[in-house]
């Protein structure tokens, strides 16, 4: 990677992290603006919004042999259109039917914006560098979905008697997003892929890739109890207004994280980052409860200084546990990719994208579970049961090479790339 090759993948890199953010932008934003426009009770409302991370889930692996086979752009482009298209329709007419067949196949979408710029990120990174890479790509994600969900807020206000029309301004962030990316991305060198089965996939995973794969699901479900952070808010009769300006700091705080301690990654190893990814993260899941009960209580209009003087200490201390657990995305996603067989690598990305709808799924229905039964500490406190439990599954697997590598595995070294990790 030197010379005009280095800065030909560096510039499609940044292109694609500017597509990417621009995207993420039209997802956040649709996330406070959605189960609003909705017209259906509670029941039917998660149901509908339910469809989206169920039909991505559904179409990940799928996907990912299609980005294989097809290619990244391609796959990325579609979904770019696909996504402001349907959200646009979405905005038309809030008819149930309307909005919940657009809505579930805005997952497809989502899967194949997800999975080819996984793939292609892989493919335009090296093992010394690819951590960066995907801190990258979680930086442009975050802050993209941190502004959007500033913007949604703005919208819930500004379009509170016509949401539809927010729809249709969503729909515009993401078409410019599409044609963006339609004009300035080139589709990366990469191993061409011959007509596989999914069965395939399976006989070339390694040992490595399915030993990671606990640790993963556990930060994926995490995630779903992070997104029942706004019914807890409701529940204690709080402006979730009041917060936005938080969560995007927070969410920018995360993906700047994500790049430091990505390079972290190419330096001391994917498996030590993610050791610190989860201290961090099972630190941050501790104390949390403590400072949600303090913050819902502070009065709209609190000066600054009175809101720090009373919860600041455990503030700062929450804050370096939070960026510390950023350690841990960027760390997994470069470890699947480094471990990933040429020719599977669309594929692998589809894994990771299944378990993340699924982990999302099931992390909001046992956060409901646990917010009736012990509240907001009994959520948090089986987040860090589940992290810690499934973190050390994959430590034990990785350390005492109990999973190894299957005899479908292709061994040729011109085949597959090493790994610069070390076992826990």
């Amino acid at each position: 990677m030197k010379g005009p090759a280095w800065l030909a993948k560096l510039e499609t890199l940044s292109l694609l992290y500017v597509s990417v953010f621009l995207t993420r932008i039209g997802f956040g934003a649709i996330i406070i603006i959605f189960p609003i426009y909705i017209q259906a009770g509670s029941a039917i409302t998660g149901l509908v919004t339910a469809l989206y991370p169920a039909v991505e889930g559904i179409s990940a692996l799928p996907v990912g042999t299609y980005v294989d086979q097809r290619g990244r752009r391609k796959a990325f482009v579609i979904g770019m259109i696909l996504v402001s298209v349907l959200t646009g329709i979405i905005g038309l007419s809030n008819n149930l039917f309307l909005v919940a067949g657009a809505h579930a196949f805005t997952g497809l979408a989502a899967a194949l914006i997800t999975v080819s710029s996984l793939t292609m990120i892989t493919d335009l990174t090296m093992e010394e560098n690819r951590g960066t890479g995907m801190g990258a790509f979680n930086l442009s994600t975050l802050s993209g979905y941190g502004l959007g969900i500033v913007l949604g807020v703005v919208f819930a206000k500004v379009y509170s008697s016509t949401l539809g029309d927010s729809f249709l301004v969503v729909a515009g962030i993401l078409a410019v997003a599409a044609v963006f990316a339609f004009f300035a991305l080139r589709e990366p060198h990469h191993t061409p892929s011959e007509r596989r089965t999914l069965g395939d996939l399976y006989n070339n995973l390694t040992g490595d890739v399915a030993a990671i794969f606990p640790v993963w699901f556990a930060l994926t479900v995490v995630l779903g109890f992070y997104l029942f952070i706004p019914k807890l808010v409701k529940n204690a009769n709080a402006d979730i207004s009041q917060s936005a300006p938080l969560i995007l700091l927070g969410l920018l705080v995360l993906g700047a994280g994500a790049v430091l301690f990505g390079r972290v990654s190419d330096k001391i190893g994917r498996t030590k980052t993610m050791i610190i990814g989860v201290i961090g993260q099972v630190g941050f899941l501790l104390v949390f409860p403590s400072i949600f009960n303090q913050i819902v209580l502070i009065q709209p209009g609190t000066p600054w200084l009175t809101t720090y003087s009373e919860i600041g200490p455990i503030i700062l201390v929450a804050a370096l546990l939070f960026f510390l657990g950023a350690a841990l995305l960027p760390s997994v996603l470069a470890y699947m990719a480094d471990k990933a067989t040429l020719g599977y690598r669309g594929a692998t990305m589809g894994l990771y994208s299944l378990l993340l709808s699924v982990g999302i799924a099931l992390g909001t229905v046992l956060a409901g579970f646990a917010d009736q039964l012990a509240g907001v500490s009994g959520v948090f406190y089986s987040a860090v049961v589940i992290l810690s439990g499934l973190s050390l599954t994959s430590g034990l697997l990785l350390h005492r090479g109990v999973v190894t590598r299957p005899s479908g595995v292709l061994g040729n070294p011109g085949e597959r790339q090493g790994s610069m990790s070390k076992p826990i």
